[in-house]
């Protein structure tokens, strides 16, 4: 019989040992990520983080592969919520090639169309800059469209300029179109009439929010590697301290057995 309890101690404390192990294991396995997006600027690495950790996405911002520019990572089971957060920031944003860029100064003249340009190009950016600040607004666009001017002096068109605001969800920024349009009229020369700006409001879609990742707070590939090696050595730990007592159990039962054995009597 103390055979038998002492066989069926050892198989549980083996059985504790193995699920311990594979606990382990699954934490390990938990621990990979992946990239977003890679060979980013620092400041759209940054706007990325602000927006996955604002939303309760753990993730990290390290040097790409390349060495060219910044990755953002984040775990293989936070994937699609990641993806839904930056979708709906419409995150990273993306760079275009400005008329700025493409009249760069450069030497000591320039013609008529290059100084036209990059006076145009000067004053929408300055203006969707300034849009961009007012509360709610996610992404402003201005593009302004300046008459053209013959030898003798006469206009041919009238100036006017078109204005796209992307607000985030739940903004009211709808409610300061008026404002918005005396704000382009004052700041765009020979715009003289608010009825020639136009302005088109466009809500981004709120991300969706997982039932699951908000009942389990965080999940297992949300934890930092260092975290999950941690706990990795701590649960083998666990697992060698659970044998050891099973092995002293088994001892103190067979001690108990023999000194059972020597005080029986024999007669």
């Amino acid at each position: 019989m103390n055979g038998t309890h002492r066989a069926a101690m050892r198989r549980t404390a083996g059985r504790r040992g193995a699920w311990l192990a594979l606990l382990a294991a699954l934490l390990l396995a938990g621990c990979g990520r992946t990239a977003l997006y890679s060979q980013l600027d620092e400041q759209q690495a940054n706007e990325m983080m602000a927006a996955l950790l604002s939303a309760g996405v753990d993730a990290e911002k390290r040097p790409s592969a390349s060495q060219a520019g910044w990755e953002v990572r984040v775990g293989r089971g936070d994937f699609p919520r990641a993806m839904q957060v930056l979708a709906s920031r419409r995150l990273p944003r993306p760079h275009y090639v400005s008329m700025c860029e493409t009249f760069k100064k450069e030497g000591f003249a320039s013609s008529a169309i290059e100084e036209r340009a990059r006076y145009q190009c000067s004053r929408e950016q300055d203006l969707a800059r300034t849009i961009s600040g007012i509360p709610g607004v996610a992404e402003a666009r201005v593009h302004i469209v300046l008459p053209e001017r013959d030898p003798l002096g006469n206009v041919d068109s009238d100036t006017s300029a078109a204005v796209t605001i992307f607000e985030q969800p739940g903004a009211s920024v709808r409610d300061r179109e008026t404002d918005i349009k005396a704000m382009v009229k004052d700041s765009v020369e020979g715009l003289d009439d608010p009825n020639k700006v136009t302005v088109k409001f466009y809500t981004l879609s709120a991300p969706q929010v997982s039932r699951q990742g908000t009942d389990a707070g965080l999940s297992l590939a949300a934890f930092s590697p260092l975290a999950i090696g941690i706990l990795a050595g701590a649960l083998a730990l666990l697992a060698l301290a659970v044998a050891m007592v099973g092995r002293l159990r088994g001892r103190a039962a067979r001690e108990a057995a023999q000194a059972a054995d020597g005080r029986l009597w024999k007669g």
